[in-house]
């Protein structure tokens, strides 16, 4: 009796495990390869004709543009929670509209805490923002 109360709370632990594992595979599974365009920073619309997006490249990777300039990180997802690397982008100088939005853009995207589906939105929490960081599905072209 003995040995198979240890062995009935490793085979426990073993399945919660699993469950957590499989649903962050599940999230990141369907994001895998999708393409998002930014339209809300804290509930404000975002400057008109500039477009921030989002591709979700791999199960640990993301790269975008920020308005002005391109941009990659790495990120680690468990469940809805998501946490990403330092954000690396190239240097241009675009006009200041614009460089502000990239900025708190890049700013509240370092700060992502969760993020979940809201047919047709992608919503990520930021930490120090009131509201979720905006996204919609783009198309891609041809397809």
């Amino acid at each position: 009796m003995k040995l198979s109360f240890p062995l009935l709370i490793s085979g426990f632990l073993l399945t919660a495990g699993c469950s957590t594992t499989t649903e962050s595979y599940r999230v990141v599974n369907e994001l895998t390869g999708s393409d998002w365009g930014l339209e809300e920073i804290d509930g404000r619309g975002v400057v008109d004709n500039v477009q921030s997006t989002m591709r979700f490249e791999s199960n640990d990777r993301i790269a975008g543009w920020g308005g002005c300039n391109r941009y990659f990180t790495g990120f680690r997802s468990t469940g809805n929670e998501i946490k990403l690397g330092p954000i690396g982008s190239t240097r241009r100088i675009c006009p200041p509209v614009v460089m502000e939005q990239e900025d708190r853009f890049f700013q509240a995207l370092g700060k992502a805490r969760t993020i979940r589906l809201e047919d047709p939105y992608l919503m990520i929490e930021c930490e120090g923002i009131k509201k979720p960081l905006k996204f919609i599905r783009l198309k891609r072209s041809g397809g």
